[in-house]
């Protein structure tokens, strides 16, 4: 909440050059921890005064630099994310943004919720595409019961994970027509 009066002022300033002030919604989910990229950008363990423990939809780290331990959320840690989405979206729409886009790309929560490879779930949220997708279509109609239908809601998405066992593009169109049904308006397909 006390970032809403400076973003007001930063949106004020976008629309006044003719611009639409748009903003993204994420989750670093394993990939989190870390320093800020003009730091090191190294994960950080969760005993770091700086660091957190990272979590993910199954207790598989990401890999590369990112090794420390990850937690799987537990259910009603992610209902308690939608919600966290909901009420990020109210502050997005407070400060003046006018789109909205929900990053699930780049191995950042939702990427891992949806590929198969980061997320090995045995509820209903893991298995089939379709449950690799209720996080996404949870959080999509979170946030579209508080952001206004004539505004904007997108989504970025991992569309392969350039392994057999992982996310196919195919898999991505599939998840775009699926999630078109709880408010999407546009996808943004990245490669991973």
């Amino acid at each position: 909440d006390s970032q809403i009066d400076g973003l007001s002022r930063v949106t004020a300033i976008i629309k006044d050059m003719g611009s639409v002030p748009a903003i993204q919604l994420g989750h670093t989910g394993r990939k989190g921890s870390e320093l800020k990229p003009w730091q090191g950008k190294t994960q950080l363990p969760p005993d770091h005064p700086d660091g957190w423990q990272v979590r993910g939809p199954s207790a598989i780290t990401y890999g590369g630099r990112y090794t420390y331990p990850v937690q799987a959320l537990t259910i009603e840690e992610i209902k308690e994310l939608h919600r966290s989405y909901a009420r990020a979206a109210q502050r997005a729409l407070a400060a003046g943004f006018e789109w909205l886009e929900m990053h699930f790309a780049h191995g950042y929560l939702g990427a891992s919720f949806f590929s198969p490879l980061a997320n090995q779930r045995t509820d209903e949220y893991g298995g089939s595409l379709e449950n690799r997708l209720r996080f996404h279509r949870e959080a999509m109609d979170a946030v579209r019961a508080v952001w206004p239908e004539r505004l904007p809601l997108t989504m970025r998405l991992g569309s392969d994970d350039f392994n057999e066992s992982g996310v196919q593009f195919d898999d991505a169109v599939t998840a775009v027509r699926m999630l078109k049904e709880h408010g999407l308006d546009l996808a943004d397909l990245s490669l991973a």
